[in-house]
Parts: structure tokens; sequence; C-alpha cells
């Protein structure tokens, strides 16, 4: 939440220029891990705009999670940590939410049916079971 004096930063111009290739590619996918793949790659491009200097051992600690109650996505501590500022003062968490939602509407579209409670992680195809 912002106090008075603080300065907010907004990564809108970084969204738009990704939402398009990401919209195009999301309406070819048909598989689950496709799915999350792309949501995954989009963020790391995202996070890496913002940090450049971002190793791409952070693409593991992006979590699409769509049979989560709450959030569809997370980030792992490490990550939490380096862009906690960034979370904090600026509308970071904001856009990635717009993402995932954009994920997991198609996600559902597909028609993806498991009944285990499903994680993809940073690792291309990598499915975590019931976390």
């Amino acid at each position: 939440m912002k106090r008075a004096g603080e300065k907010m930063y907004s990564y809108v111009n970084i969204e738009k220029e990704l939402t398009p290739e990401f919209r195009a590619a999301l309406k070819s996918m048909k598989d689950a891990n496709s799915i999350a793949d792309l949501f995954i790659e989009t963020i790391f491009k995202l996070l890496k705009k913002i940090k450049p200097e971002l190793n791409l051992k952070y693409e593991n600690d992006i979590v699409f999670a769509p049979e989560a109650e709450n959030n569809k996505w997370s980030f792992e501590k490490k990550l939490s940590e380096k862009f906690a500022e960034e979370i904090t003062h600026s509308d970071l968490e904001s856009i990635v939410n717009r993402f995932a939602v954009e994920t997991f509407k198609w996600y559902e579209h597909i028609g993806h049916s498991d009944e285990s409670r499903v994680f993809f992680k940073g690792n291309p195809g990598e499915i975590i079971h019931g976390r």
C-alpha cells in the first residue's frame, strides 16, 4: 500500500510490450504443460526487463498453480526476496496477476481436468503434484 511521499513504479509499458505475443501464443496452445510453460517464460521475460542481470536459474522460481484456490501463481522465496521492493512499490504483482488470470482462463478453456492439485514450476514441463 502506498504511503504519502512514497514513489510508486509502473511496469505497464513492459506488460503492453509482452501481451500481444503472449496472447497469440496462448491461443495456439493445446495442452496444459504448454500453457504453464508460456506463463513462466512470459513472467521471466517481464522480470528480466525489470532487472536485466536476472539469471536464468530464477525461471525455476516462477510457479503457475492453476488448481490453487486464490492466486494462480507464486514466486519461490529467492525470487520473492529479489523482487520484494518491486512487489511492494509497483504494479508488478497486478501485472503478474493479469497474466495468470488470462493463462488460467485458457487452461480451463482447453478442458484440462486433473483431479489432483497440479503446480507447474519454471522447468518446462515439470509438474509437481499435491503441494
